[in-house]
Protein backbone atom coordinates (compact mmCIF):
# COMPACT_ATOMS: atom_id res chain seq x y z
CA UNK A 1 0.00 0.00 0.00
CA UNK A 2 1.49 2.98 -0.97
CA UNK A 3 0.34 5.09 1.77
CA UNK A 4 1.69 3.08 4.16
CA UNK A 5 4.99 2.99 2.62
CA UNK A 6 4.72 6.96 2.69
CA UNK A 7 4.11 6.45 6.33
CA UNK A 8 6.95 4.60 7.15
CA UNK A 9 9.04 7.12 5.67
CA UNK A 10 7.70 9.82 7.50
CA UNK A 11 5.90 11.87 4.80
CA UNK A 12 2.78 12.63 6.14
CA UNK A 13 1.00 14.51 3.59
CA UNK A 14 1.89 12.02 0.76
CA UNK A 15 0.80 9.18 3.33
CA UNK A 16 -2.64 10.97 4.32
CA UNK A 17 -2.77 11.97 0.35
CA UNK A 18 -2.57 8.44 -0.85
CA UNK A 19 -4.49 6.59 1.73
CA UNK A 20 -7.48 9.22 1.04
CA UNK A 21 -7.60 8.16 -2.36
CA UNK A 22 -7.35 4.42 -1.42
CA UNK A 23 -10.52 5.00 0.74
CA UNK A 24 -12.06 7.26 -1.59
CA UNK A 25 -11.74 3.95 -4.12
CA UNK A 26 -12.50 1.42 -1.63
CA UNK A 27 -14.40 2.78 1.40
CA UNK A 28 -14.33 -0.15 3.68
CA UNK A 29 -10.78 -0.98 3.11
CA UNK A 30 -10.20 -1.40 6.75
CA UNK A 31 -6.38 -1.09 6.95
CA UNK A 32 -6.41 1.79 4.67
CA UNK A 33 -9.01 3.64 7.19
CA UNK A 34 -7.08 2.46 10.56
CA UNK A 35 -3.65 3.83 8.86
CA UNK A 36 -5.00 6.81 8.08
CA UNK A 37 -6.00 7.36 11.46
CA UNK A 38 -2.46 6.95 12.39
CA UNK A 39 -1.40 9.53 10.19
CA UNK A 40 -4.00 12.29 11.25
CA UNK A 41 -2.71 11.31 14.68
CA UNK A 42 0.61 11.99 14.00
CA UNK A 43 -0.65 15.50 12.04
CA UNK A 44 -2.49 16.37 15.21
CA UNK A 45 -5.56 16.22 13.45
CA UNK A 46 -7.16 14.08 16.32
CA UNK A 47 -11.24 14.56 16.00
CA UNK A 48 -11.12 13.57 12.60
CA UNK A 49 -8.78 10.65 13.14
CA UNK A 50 -10.85 9.42 15.96
CA UNK A 51 -13.88 8.86 12.76
CA UNK A 52 -11.15 6.98 10.46
CA UNK A 53 -10.22 4.61 13.96
CA UNK A 54 -14.27 4.16 14.58
CA UNK A 55 -14.91 3.15 11.03
CA UNK A 56 -12.05 0.38 11.08
CA UNK A 57 -13.42 -0.83 13.83
CA UNK A 58 -16.41 -0.81 12.83
CA UNK A 59 -15.69 -3.11 10.08
CA UNK A 60 -12.86 -5.46 11.70
CA UNK A 61 -13.80 -5.07 15.90
CA UNK A 62 -11.99 -8.43 16.54
CA UNK A 63 -8.56 -7.25 15.00
CA UNK A 64 -5.31 -7.03 17.09
CA UNK A 65 -3.67 -4.22 14.76
CA UNK A 66 -7.13 -2.30 14.24
CA UNK A 67 -7.69 -2.03 18.23
CA UNK A 68 -3.48 -1.50 18.78
CA UNK A 69 -3.68 1.65 16.69
CA UNK A 70 -6.78 2.79 18.20
CA UNK A 71 -5.43 2.50 21.53
CA UNK A 72 -2.85 4.27 20.56
CA UNK A 73 -4.84 7.38 19.19
CA UNK A 74 -6.50 6.83 22.52
CA UNK A 75 -2.77 7.49 24.13
CA UNK A 76 -1.88 10.53 22.20
CA UNK A 77 -5.42 12.20 22.86
CA UNK A 78 -4.17 11.63 26.79
CA UNK A 79 -7.41 9.09 27.31
CA UNK A 80 -5.02 6.49 29.05
CA UNK A 81 -7.61 4.91 30.73
CA UNK A 82 -9.56 3.82 27.60
CA UNK A 83 -6.18 2.95 25.31
CA UNK A 84 -5.76 0.51 28.82
CA UNK A 85 -9.11 -0.72 28.10
CA UNK A 86 -8.34 -1.16 24.06
CA UNK A 87 -5.08 -2.79 24.88
CA UNK A 88 -6.77 -5.70 27.10
CA UNK A 89 -9.40 -6.29 24.64
CA UNK A 90 -7.01 -7.11 22.21
CA UNK A 91 -5.24 -9.40 24.58
CA UNK A 92 -8.38 -11.28 24.37
CA UNK A 93 -8.39 -12.36 21.21
CA UNK A 94 -4.20 -12.73 21.11
CA UNK A 95 -2.14 -12.95 24.18
CA UNK A 96 0.95 -12.79 22.80
CA UNK A 97 0.20 -9.83 21.28
CA UNK A 98 3.51 -7.64 21.38
CA UNK A 99 2.69 -4.30 20.86
CA UNK A 100 -0.64 -4.78 23.45
CA UNK A 101 1.85 -5.87 25.97
CA UNK A 102 4.84 -4.17 25.36
CA UNK A 103 2.29 -0.73 25.92
CA UNK A 104 0.93 -2.37 28.84
CA UNK A 105 3.80 -3.05 30.33
CA UNK A 106 4.96 0.35 29.72
CA UNK A 107 2.03 1.75 31.53
CA UNK A 108 2.18 -1.00 34.64
CA UNK A 109 6.12 0.55 35.10
CA UNK A 110 4.78 3.90 35.01
CA UNK A 111 2.35 3.09 37.78
CA UNK A 112 5.37 1.35 39.59
CA UNK A 113 3.90 -1.71 39.38
CA UNK A 114 6.59 -4.36 38.83
CA UNK A 115 4.47 -8.04 38.87
CA UNK A 116 2.23 -6.43 36.80
CA UNK A 117 4.68 -5.30 34.10
CA UNK A 118 6.36 -8.60 33.92
CA UNK A 119 3.21 -10.20 33.80
CA UNK A 120 2.89 -8.80 29.99
CA UNK A 121 6.73 -8.85 29.74
CA UNK A 122 6.26 -12.99 29.62
CA UNK A 123 3.80 -13.29 26.96
CA UNK A 124 6.26 -11.53 24.43
CA UNK A 125 8.05 -13.79 21.67
CA UNK A 126 11.91 -14.71 22.76
CA UNK A 127 12.73 -13.12 19.87
CA UNK A 128 11.16 -9.77 21.13
CA UNK A 129 11.86 -10.17 25.10
CA UNK A 130 15.98 -10.80 23.72
CA UNK A 131 15.47 -6.82 22.54
CA UNK A 132 17.71 -4.51 24.86
CA UNK A 133 14.92 -2.43 25.44
CA UNK A 134 12.39 -4.51 26.31
CA UNK A 135 15.38 -6.32 28.72
CA UNK A 136 15.54 -2.55 29.97
CA UNK A 137 11.91 -3.20 30.81
CA UNK A 138 12.08 -6.15 32.16
CA UNK A 139 15.18 -5.03 35.00
CA UNK A 140 13.14 -2.24 35.47
CA UNK A 141 10.27 -4.61 36.38
CA UNK A 142 12.19 -6.88 38.16
CA UNK A 143 13.69 -3.98 40.63
CA UNK A 144 10.30 -2.42 41.72
CA UNK A 145 9.04 -6.27 41.93
CA UNK A 146 12.06 -6.71 44.85
CA UNK A 147 13.83 -9.38 43.09
CA UNK A 148 17.10 -7.23 42.71
CA UNK A 149 19.44 -10.19 42.22
CA UNK A 150 17.65 -11.48 38.77
CA UNK A 151 17.59 -7.27 38.01
CA UNK A 152 21.21 -7.59 38.76
CA UNK A 153 22.27 -11.00 36.67
CA UNK A 154 19.97 -9.94 33.97
CA UNK A 155 21.78 -6.28 33.30
CA UNK A 156 25.14 -8.12 33.47
CA UNK A 157 25.71 -9.21 29.88
CA UNK A 158 25.46 -5.83 28.88
CA UNK A 159 27.26 -4.11 31.57
CA UNK A 160 30.04 -3.28 29.20
CA UNK A 161 27.65 -0.95 27.25
CA UNK A 162 27.41 2.22 28.44
CA UNK A 163 24.14 3.86 26.25
CA UNK A 164 22.88 0.33 27.44
CA UNK A 165 23.58 1.51 31.41
CA UNK A 166 22.75 5.09 30.76
CA UNK A 167 19.06 4.52 29.56
CA UNK A 168 18.39 1.42 32.09
CA UNK A 169 19.37 4.20 34.84
CA UNK A 170 17.50 6.89 33.55
CA UNK A 171 14.83 4.27 33.04
CA UNK A 172 15.00 3.04 37.06
CA UNK A 173 15.22 6.77 37.81
CA UNK A 174 11.96 7.37 36.35
CA UNK A 175 10.35 4.46 38.34
CA UNK A 176 11.78 5.76 41.44
CA UNK A 177 14.10 3.06 41.86
CA UNK A 178 17.01 5.31 42.32
CA UNK A 179 19.56 2.86 44.47
CA UNK A 180 19.19 0.48 40.81
CA UNK A 181 19.30 3.47 39.12
CA UNK A 182 22.77 4.60 40.29
CA UNK A 183 24.81 1.51 40.39
CA UNK A 184 23.73 1.11 36.73
CA UNK A 185 24.76 4.89 36.03
CA UNK A 186 27.91 3.90 37.72
CA UNK A 187 28.74 1.55 35.68
CA UNK A 188 28.04 3.37 32.52
CA UNK A 189 30.70 5.99 34.30
CA UNK A 190 33.32 3.28 34.03
CA UNK A 191 33.34 2.47 30.59
CA UNK A 192 32.80 6.03 29.51
CA UNK A 193 34.11 8.37 32.19
CA UNK A 194 33.99 11.70 29.99
CA UNK A 195 30.26 11.09 29.11
CA UNK A 196 27.89 14.44 30.09
CA UNK A 197 24.86 12.75 29.75
CA UNK A 198 25.75 10.59 32.20
CA UNK A 199 27.31 12.42 34.93
CA UNK A 200 24.05 14.51 35.00
CA UNK A 201 21.81 11.52 35.17
CA UNK A 202 24.60 10.23 37.90
CA UNK A 203 24.17 13.88 39.98
CA UNK A 204 20.96 13.91 40.09
CA UNK A 205 20.22 10.21 40.90
CA UNK A 206 22.97 10.49 43.73
CA UNK A 207 21.82 13.70 45.29
CA UNK A 208 18.09 11.97 45.48
CA UNK A 209 19.55 8.98 47.60
CA UNK A 210 21.48 11.37 49.91
CA UNK A 211 25.02 10.87 47.95
CA UNK A 212 25.17 14.47 47.80
CA UNK A 213 29.13 14.30 47.92
CA UNK A 214 29.34 11.85 44.71
CA UNK A 215 27.10 14.05 43.42
CA UNK A 216 28.70 17.57 43.77
CA UNK A 217 31.81 15.45 42.58
CA UNK A 218 30.27 14.16 39.14
CA UNK A 219 28.01 17.28 38.51
CA UNK A 220 31.26 19.61 39.18
CA UNK A 221 33.10 17.42 36.19
CA UNK A 222 29.93 17.82 34.09
CA UNK A 223 30.02 21.57 34.75
CA UNK A 224 33.82 22.08 33.72
CA UNK A 225 32.79 20.70 30.27
CA UNK A 226 29.32 22.95 30.14
CA UNK A 227 30.21 25.58 32.58
CA UNK A 228 26.94 27.60 31.17
CA UNK A 229 24.44 24.57 31.81
CA UNK A 230 21.71 25.89 33.63
CA UNK A 231 20.12 22.20 34.57
CA UNK A 232 23.54 21.11 35.95
CA UNK A 233 24.28 24.28 37.78
CA UNK A 234 20.34 23.61 39.06
CA UNK A 235 21.33 20.21 39.92
CA UNK A 236 24.26 21.04 41.50
CA UNK A 237 22.86 23.58 43.70
CA UNK A 238 20.53 20.76 45.16
CA UNK A 239 23.35 19.01 45.78
CA UNK A 240 25.69 21.81 47.71
CA UNK A 241 21.80 22.39 49.24
CA UNK A 242 21.96 18.72 50.83
CA UNK A 243 25.65 19.01 51.70
CA UNK A 244 24.28 22.14 54.11
CA UNK A 245 26.48 24.14 52.07
CA UNK A 246 23.73 27.08 52.09
CA UNK A 247 25.16 29.98 50.35
CA UNK A 248 26.96 28.14 47.70
CA UNK A 249 23.55 26.43 46.74
CA UNK A 250 22.90 30.61 46.21
CA UNK A 251 25.36 31.47 44.64
CA UNK A 252 24.69 28.28 42.11
CA UNK A 253 21.36 29.04 41.68
CA UNK A 254 22.18 33.19 40.79
CA UNK A 255 24.23 32.10 38.39
CA UNK A 256 21.71 29.77 37.03
CA UNK A 257 19.04 32.34 36.98
CA UNK A 258 21.50 34.94 34.75
CA UNK A 259 21.81 31.39 32.08
CA UNK A 260 18.21 31.03 32.36
CA UNK A 261 16.02 33.87 33.43
CA UNK A 262 13.08 31.96 31.98
CA UNK A 263 12.90 29.10 34.16
CA UNK A 264 10.34 29.38 36.91
CA UNK A 265 12.00 26.34 38.91
CA UNK A 266 14.94 28.16 39.27
CA UNK A 267 13.38 31.50 39.88
CA UNK A 268 12.05 29.99 42.26
CA UNK A 269 14.50 27.95 44.41
CA UNK A 270 16.93 30.96 44.51
CA UNK A 271 14.32 32.84 46.02
CA UNK A 272 13.44 30.71 48.65
CA UNK A 273 17.30 30.26 49.28
CA UNK A 274 17.85 33.59 49.07
CA UNK A 275 15.11 34.20 51.85
CA UNK A 276 16.70 31.39 53.60
CA UNK A 277 20.52 33.22 54.06
CA UNK A 278 18.30 36.31 54.51
CA UNK A 279 19.38 37.77 51.26
CA UNK A 280 15.65 39.34 51.46
CA UNK A 281 16.65 42.11 48.24
CA UNK A 282 17.83 38.76 45.96
CA UNK A 283 14.78 36.80 47.33
CA UNK A 284 12.73 39.91 46.22
CA UNK A 285 13.73 39.96 43.28
CA UNK A 286 13.73 36.68 42.60
CA UNK A 287 10.57 36.18 43.25
CA UNK A 288 9.52 39.48 41.23
CA UNK A 289 10.74 37.53 38.25
CA UNK A 290 9.09 33.75 39.21
CA UNK A 291 5.81 35.96 39.56
CA UNK A 292 6.71 37.42 35.92
CA UNK A 293 6.38 33.69 34.70
CA UNK A 294 3.94 32.31 36.99
CA UNK A 295 1.52 35.18 38.11
CA UNK A 296 -1.38 32.72 39.56
CA UNK A 297 1.47 31.29 42.40
CA UNK A 298 -0.45 33.07 45.17
CA UNK A 299 2.31 31.48 47.98
CA UNK A 300 4.93 33.21 45.64
CA UNK A 301 3.02 36.85 46.11
CA UNK A 302 3.24 35.97 49.66
CA UNK A 303 6.48 35.00 49.74
CA UNK A 304 7.60 38.19 48.12
CA UNK A 305 5.69 40.47 50.57
CA UNK A 306 7.53 38.60 53.53
CA UNK A 307 11.10 39.68 51.90
CA UNK A 308 10.04 43.12 50.88
CA UNK A 309 9.10 43.49 54.84
CA UNK A 310 12.06 42.14 55.57
CA UNK A 311 13.88 45.01 53.29
CA UNK A 312 11.67 47.93 55.43
CA UNK A 313 9.98 48.13 52.14
CA UNK A 314 6.34 47.51 54.96
CA UNK A 315 4.27 49.27 52.58
CA UNK A 316 4.71 47.67 49.73
CA UNK A 317 5.21 44.20 51.92
CA UNK A 318 1.89 44.59 53.78
CA UNK A 319 -0.34 45.13 50.63
CA UNK A 320 0.87 41.52 49.35
CA UNK A 321 1.07 39.86 52.19
CA UNK A 322 -3.04 41.97 53.06
CA UNK A 323 -3.75 40.58 50.03
CA UNK A 324 -3.06 36.73 50.32
CA UNK A 325 -4.72 36.55 54.00
CA UNK A 326 -7.63 37.77 52.38
CA UNK A 327 -7.37 35.11 49.81
CA UNK A 328 -6.33 32.37 52.35
CA UNK A 329 -7.88 33.15 55.55
CA UNK A 330 -7.00 29.30 56.43
CA UNK A 331 -3.54 29.35 56.12
CA UNK A 332 -1.70 29.92 59.44
CA UNK A 333 1.77 31.02 57.64
CA UNK A 334 0.03 33.80 55.55
CA UNK A 335 -1.21 35.19 58.64
CA UNK A 336 1.90 34.99 60.87
CA UNK A 337 3.94 36.91 57.95
CA UNK A 338 1.07 39.41 58.00
CA UNK A 339 1.36 39.68 61.75
CA UNK A 340 5.31 39.78 61.39
CA UNK A 341 5.27 42.38 59.37
CA UNK A 342 2.26 44.37 60.75
CA UNK A 343 4.26 44.44 64.20
CA UNK A 344 7.07 45.67 62.37
CA UNK A 345 5.39 48.96 61.64
CA UNK A 346 3.06 48.81 65.06
CA UNK A 347 3.80 46.03 67.24
CA UNK A 348 -0.01 46.23 68.57
CA UNK A 349 -1.46 45.68 65.07
CA UNK A 350 0.01 42.98 64.67
CA UNK A 351 -1.31 40.76 67.64
CA UNK A 352 -4.83 40.21 66.12
CA UNK A 353 -3.02 38.46 63.25
CA UNK A 354 -0.37 36.25 65.08
CA UNK A 355 -3.37 35.63 67.23
CA UNK A 356 -5.38 34.23 63.70
CA UNK A 357 -2.25 32.36 63.00
CA UNK A 358 -1.99 30.64 66.50
CA UNK A 359 -5.74 29.73 66.46
CA UNK A 360 -5.14 28.14 63.15
CA UNK A 361 -2.65 26.09 64.38
CA UNK A 362 -1.63 25.48 67.84
CA UNK A 363 1.56 24.06 67.50
CA UNK A 364 2.70 26.92 65.29
CA UNK A 365 5.70 27.73 67.74
CA UNK A 366 7.27 30.48 65.53
CA UNK A 367 3.89 32.20 65.89
CA UNK A 368 3.91 31.78 69.45
CA UNK A 369 7.35 32.96 70.23
CA UNK A 370 6.85 36.35 67.99
CA UNK A 371 3.19 36.52 70.18
CA UNK A 372 5.26 35.87 73.22
CA UNK A 373 7.83 38.67 72.35
CA UNK A 374 4.98 40.99 71.49
CA UNK A 375 3.58 40.70 74.88
CA UNK A 376 7.28 40.96 76.59
CA UNK A 377 7.97 44.25 74.59
CA UNK A 378 4.37 45.62 75.69
CA UNK A 379 5.61 45.03 79.46
CA UNK A 380 3.50 41.86 79.60
CA UNK A 381 5.88 39.01 80.87
CA UNK A 382 3.15 36.94 82.65
CA UNK A 383 1.20 36.64 79.12
CA UNK A 384 3.97 36.31 77.08
CA UNK A 385 5.57 33.42 79.41
CA UNK A 386 2.50 30.58 78.40
CA UNK A 387 3.49 31.24 74.49
CA UNK A 388 7.10 31.08 75.07
CA UNK A 389 7.59 28.16 77.10
CA UNK A 390 4.83 26.00 74.86
CA UNK A 391 7.43 27.20 71.45
CA UNK A 392 10.17 26.33 73.47
CA UNK A 393 8.80 22.59 74.42
CA UNK A 394 7.57 22.58 70.36
CA UNK A 395 10.93 23.58 68.70
CA UNK A 396 13.60 22.92 71.67
CA UNK A 397 16.15 23.39 68.90
CA UNK A 398 15.53 27.09 68.08
CA UNK A 399 18.09 29.35 69.77
CA UNK A 400 15.71 32.36 69.27
CA UNK A 401 13.23 31.21 70.91
CA UNK A 402 14.96 30.07 74.35
CA UNK A 403 16.94 33.10 74.33
CA UNK A 404 12.79 35.14 74.66
CA UNK A 405 12.17 32.45 77.21
CA UNK A 406 15.53 34.14 79.42
CA UNK A 407 13.85 37.35 78.64
CA UNK A 408 10.68 36.83 80.26
CA UNK A 409 12.24 34.68 83.04
CA UNK A 410 14.81 37.57 84.14
CA UNK A 411 11.69 40.45 83.51
CA UNK A 412 9.33 37.94 86.13
CA UNK A 413 12.64 37.87 88.28
CA UNK A 414 13.06 33.91 87.91
CA UNK A 415 16.49 34.46 87.58
CA UNK A 416 17.79 31.02 87.55
CA UNK A 417 15.41 29.86 85.22
CA UNK A 418 16.34 32.49 82.33
CA UNK A 419 19.48 31.60 82.95
CA UNK A 420 18.92 28.27 82.20
CA UNK A 421 17.41 29.35 78.78
CA UNK A 422 20.32 31.72 77.57
CA UNK A 423 23.20 28.98 78.18
CA UNK A 424 20.74 26.62 75.85
CA UNK A 425 20.53 29.81 73.16
CA UNK A 426 23.90 30.22 73.50
CA UNK A 427 25.01 26.85 73.03
CA UNK A 428 22.54 26.72 69.88
CA UNK A 429 24.16 30.04 68.61
CA UNK A 430 27.41 30.25 69.64
CA UNK A 431 28.45 32.81 66.80
CA UNK A 432 25.44 35.35 67.74
CA UNK A 433 26.20 38.19 69.32
CA UNK A 434 23.23 39.18 71.54
CA UNK A 435 23.14 35.84 72.80
CA UNK A 436 26.38 35.87 73.99
CA UNK A 437 25.96 38.82 75.77
CA UNK A 438 22.81 38.01 77.15
CA UNK A 439 24.37 34.76 78.84
CA UNK A 440 27.11 37.12 80.07
CA UNK A 441 25.10 39.87 81.71
CA UNK A 442 22.49 37.25 83.15
CA UNK A 443 25.79 34.95 84.58
CA UNK A 444 27.07 38.26 86.19
CA UNK A 445 23.67 39.07 88.18
CA UNK A 446 23.84 35.55 89.63
CA UNK A 447 27.13 36.12 90.79
CA UNK A 448 29.22 33.43 88.23
CA UNK A 449 31.43 36.70 87.60
CA UNK A 450 34.46 34.43 86.25
CA UNK A 451 32.42 32.39 83.47
CA UNK A 452 30.73 36.02 82.49
CA UNK A 453 34.35 37.72 82.35
CA UNK A 454 35.31 34.62 80.26
CA UNK A 455 32.50 35.03 77.58
CA UNK A 456 32.69 38.97 77.21
CA UNK A 457 36.77 38.69 76.97
CA UNK A 458 35.79 36.19 74.10
CA UNK A 459 33.44 38.04 72.51
CA UNK A 460 34.99 41.37 73.48
CA UNK A 461 35.85 42.01 69.32
CA UNK A 462 32.94 40.59 68.01
CA UNK A 463 31.27 42.94 65.38
CA UNK A 464 27.46 43.53 66.36
CA UNK A 465 25.32 42.93 63.37
CA UNK A 466 22.43 44.89 63.09
CA UNK A 467 21.64 44.13 59.27
CA UNK A 468 21.46 40.69 59.77
CA UNK A 469 18.32 38.56 61.50
CA UNK A 470 20.30 37.14 64.98
CA UNK A 471 18.77 35.89 67.96
CA UNK A 472 17.18 39.42 69.36
CA UNK A 473 15.16 39.69 66.33
CA UNK A 474 15.14 37.38 63.87
CA UNK A 475 11.36 37.36 62.34
CA UNK A 476 11.07 40.55 62.62
CA UNK A 477 11.71 43.18 59.55
CA UNK A 478 14.20 44.94 60.08
CA UNK A 479 13.78 48.88 59.97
Amino acid sequence: MEGVDALKRGDLPAAESKLRAEIQAHPDDVEALSFLGVVLDSEKKFAEADSFHHRALALAPRSNSILDKYANHLLVTGDEAGARKAFLKSLTFDSADGYANLELARMALQDKDGPAALSYLNRLSAEQAGKPDVVLRRVVALELSGRNAEAGTLAAEFRNDAEWNAAAGRALADAGELSGAEILLESALVSNPGGFPLLVGLGVVASHTGHYARSREVLEAALRQQPRNADVLYSLAYACDGMQQTAEAFRLLAQAAQVAPGRMDIQKSLAIAAGNLGEFKASAEAWDAYMQLDPADDTARRERGFAKAHLGQLDAGLVDLRWYAARHPGDAEGWYQLGIAESAKDPTTGMSSLDKAVALKPDFAAARSVRGALYYREGKPEIALPDLERAAADQPGSAMIQYRLGQVYLALDRLSDALRYFRRAAELAPDDYPAQFHLANALAEAGQTAESDAIMERIRNWPVRRDVSSADLPDRASN
